[in-house]
């Protein structure tokens, strides 16, 4: 851990907004059973679009999940690292998703 405070400007149930030492603006901080549940969602919808062969639609949802799956991996070495278990059954590391339009 840094030690560095961050702000808590708004606080509702599973997310809030918080200001980040050294940033201009805030973010937004989402719990990470919510994360990994949209992460979820969006690999449902990646292979809804694989399969109704809509490539364009695939591969903006493939930079999605990429970017949510490097989010959850941040987050699993964060909590692996204080010892604490995950809010979620499956690790990311379980559910890694890659480019498997062409296999369609």
């Amino acid at each position: 851990m840094t030690g560095e405070a961050a702000r808590i400007l708004s606080h509702v149930p599973n997310s809030g907004i918080v200001q980040m030492p050294g940033r201009r603006f805030p973010g937004i901080v989402m719990q990470g059973d919510t994360l990994s549940n949209v992460f979820d969602a969006v690999v449902f919808a990646l292979d809804d679009a694989k399969v109704r062969r809509d490539e364009d639609t695939y591969y903006e949802l493939l930079m999605f999940a990429e970017t949510l799956q490097g989010q959850l991996q941040h987050y699993e070495q964060t909590l692996s690292g204080i010892s604490m278990p995950l809010p979620y059954t499956r690790s990311i590391n379980e559910r890694l998703i890659s480019d498997k339009y062409e296999g369609a």
